[in-house]
C-alpha cells in the first residue's frame, strides 16, 4: 500500500534494514519493516505524527497484519519441520 509523504507529496515506504533480513529471514524483515520508519526518497525519514489520522490507522493495520504474517510464517516452519521428522 503506498503512502503520500505529508511534506512533499511524493511516494513514501518502509524502512528496510539488509542485516534484520539476513539475521532472521523473512520473518525478520517482516517484523522489521513492520516497526520501521516510513522514508521519502526525497524528504527522508518521516515521523508517523506527521500523517494524517487516518493514514496512520491504516500503517498500524498494515504492521499488525505483517507481524501476524511473521508469526505465522514461523509456526508454519515449525510444523513443516516436525511434519518432515515424522
Amino acid at each position: 500500500m503506498a503512502y503520500s509523504s505529508p511534506r512533499c507529496g511524493g511516494p513514501v515506504q518502509r524502512g528496510r534494514n539488509a542485516a534484520a533480513g539476513f539475521a532472521g529471514g523473512l520473518a525478520g524483515a517482516l517484523i522489521f519493516a513492520a516497526f520501521g520508519s516510513f522514508q521519502c526518497r526525497g524528504c527522508g525519514k518521516i515521523p508517523m505524527n506527521e500523517f494524517p489520522a487516518e493514514v496512520r490507522n491504516k500503517a498500524r493495520l498494515g504492521s499488525l497484519a505483517m507481524v501476524g504474517g511473521a508469526l505465522l510464517l514461523i509456526v508454519l516452519v515449525i510444523v513443516l519441520q516436525v511434519f518432515m521428522r515424522s
